[in-house]
């Protein structure tokens, strides 16, 4: 697919698997400042989160994929929800911990390929492979999420729930900036993302839309509901098939 800056300013289009692609795609991504917050989405044009497979998969193309390995290789984090992980199949990023958010531990059924190399310490240490997987929930659950994720290592971390049972998303960004995260990328689900856009902390939004109506029902933010906000365009690329690639700005960035 050829993308094309078209915001801020109209540039010259390129392949999505040209040479320097990715050097470009990382250029045009490139968070200003080290400790960054991101939201990494895909949604088709009526805003479902998944499409008809029950998944984000067929909403996403080569290029969208392209850009999804970029924005993660500049995160120390990519966190999401454990039903995300579940669903989606996900590969453990090499230049960046996978960080899984639970209420309940039960983690059966995930089961991310390992990455090249021997992960594992502190964020922010040999960034060039990850075994492992930080999980995130409440200290009773550990048991059961070690016990469930056989497919790669934890490294559990606890974190007290609230009154509704479950660990606030405000508490689950304080823990991962404890240990050590300051680039983190939260890609989901809807459920995860909306109540981390509800914190207020979020600097960027990264919004791919497909351009179809999936008519899934199922919002990119799920039921959440954050305080209103004028938000910043701050880049945007189209391909040839009509998919866009927006980054947009909180006034918290």
């Amino acid at each position: 697919m050829i993308l094309r800056p078209v915001h801020p300013a109209v540039g010259d289009g390129f392949a999505h698997d040209a040479p320097d692609a990715r050097e470009r795609i990382a250029g045009l991504y490139a968070p200003p400042r080290q400790d960054w917050l991101r939201l990494n989405l895909i949604a088709s044009v009526d805003g479902s989160a998944t499409g008809a497979d029950g998944t984000s998969d067929t909403l996403s193309n080569p290029a969208d994929r392209r850009i999804l390995g970029v924005i993660r290789s500049q995160a120390d984090v990519v966190l999401i929800g454990a039903q995300t992980l579940r669903a989606e199949g996900y590969l453990l990023p090499r230049r960046a911990h996978l960080a899984v958010a639970t209420t309940t531990g039960e983690l059966g059924g995930a089961h991310p390929p390992r990455a090249d190399g021997n992960g594992g310490g502190a964020v922010g240490s040999d960034r060039d492979a990850r075994t492992s997987v930080l999980v995130l929930g409440p200290a009773s659950v550990e048991e059961r999420a070690r016990a469930t994720m056989t497919a790669a290592e934890v490294e559990f971390l606890a974190v007290e729930p609230g009154d509704d049972g479950r660990p606030s998303a405000a508490d689950l960004l304080a823990t991962l900036r404890a240990h050590g995260a300051r680039s983190i990328v939260c890609e989901g689900g809807p459920a995860l993302a909306g109540q981390v856009l509800a914190t207020g902390q979020v600097d960027e939004i990264c919004l791919s839309t497909s351009p179809r109506i999936a008519a899934t029902g199922l919002s990119v933010f799920g039921a959440e509901r954050a305080a209103a906000q004028e938000l910043l365009l701050g880049g945007l690329l189209v391909d040839e098939a009509g998919g866009l690639y927006a980054r947009w700005l909180t006034r918290a960035s």
